[in-house]
């Protein structure tokens, strides 16, 4: 049951929305990619001491990437995107896994989160931010994003931004990954409840910012075009993102992987060996042990599914 105070923001919401859709929209959307950032942030943004971050500029501010690299390098690298309200801390156990193997990593921060500057983020900032590593460190053999990270690098992989270039690795992982922006977008606007000219508003600010319908941004369709080597990995018992998304994703081609576990949800995936062994394998082109002709989708299970 609602309170009375949100009963009441809805119904101002409502009135607002539809007398002055675009305002309200706007707004909404300026609500909706801020991002809440930690009043005491951990010491060095949650990395080792040693390390410092290369800043990179972008058209909306600076970014963050932390570089860490190989022992014995095999010429590979990796491109790690966090999630949101997250940052390269939560990633940098899957970014030693991948050094011990040989894969240069950088962990990039994106807007407005860890070491970057900026107080919102967006799907167009994100891809703006790993043109920028890109064009920095790279180029990258692999993407590796997490949650909402995923999103934006399969989105820069395909070059959904007018604006920039697309900038495809050969290999794309995808871990705890939304299918479906659209599906994202008007669950915000019932939370908040945003009448239909708002919520058609809200929308468009994606077509204003990136040249592209929010229609078209549906990973289990533009998986289909893209023709390179994808990993999906997900957790039955992810209660953010849901693990019907990766079967979706599974089924644009047998160039997809999915990788699937149980009781590790949404965060302690990253932190799973077991993942960043399948994670490893994939970026250096290794196939899983005792692979045998399977039906498309491939689904790969974890030994804690």
């Amino acid at each position: 049951m609602m309170h009375a105070g949100q009963e009441i923001a809805k119904g101002l919401i409502d009135l607002a929305g539809k007398r002055w859709p675009k305002t309200t929209g706007d707004m909404a959307f300026r609500f909706f990619t801020r991002i809440p950032r930690p009043r005491n942030p951990k010491p060095n943004h949650g990395m080792p001491d040693h390390m410092r971050p290369v800043m990179l500029q972008t058209a909306s501010g600076a970014v963050a990437t932390w570089s860490l690299e190989a022992d014995a390098p095999s010429g590979r690298k990796a491109l790690l995107v966090h999630g949101w309200n997250s940052q390269s801390g939560h990633m940098l156990a899957l970014a030693r896994a991948l050094t011990d193997a040989g894969i240069d990593t950088v962990l990039l921060d994106l807007p407005g989160h860890g070491a970057s500057s900026g107080r919102h983020l967006h799907l167009g900032k994100g891809i703006e931010a790993i043109d920028a590593a890109w064009r920095h460190h790279g180029p990258f053999d692999a993407f590796v994003g997490h949650s909402f990270g995923g999103a934006i690098a399969l989105n820069a992989a395909l070059g959904t931004s007018m604006c920039v270039p697309a900038r495809r690795p050969d290999k794309l992982v995808l871990i705890a990954a939304p299918n479906s922006l659209p599906a994202i977008f008007r669950g915000f606007g019932r939370t908040v409840g945003l009448p239909s000219p708002a919520q058609a508003a809200l929308e468009r600010k994606v077509l204003t910012l990136l040249g592209q319908s929010l229609d078209l941004m549906v990973a289990s369709e533009q998986l289909k075009g893209y023709s390179r080597p994808v990993l999906v990995l997900h957790d039955m018992d992810d209660r953010d993102v849901l693990y019907a998304d990766a079967l979706r994703m599974a089924r644009a081609g047998s160039h997809v992987e999915l990788f699937t576990t149980s009781g590790l949800g949404h965060r302690r995936l990253l932190k799973s060996a077991e993942i960043h062994a399948a994670i490893r394998d994939h970026v250096a082109g290794l196939s899983p042990a005792a692979e045998e002709p399977v039906s498309y989708p491939r689904i790969l299970i974890g030994e804690g599914a």
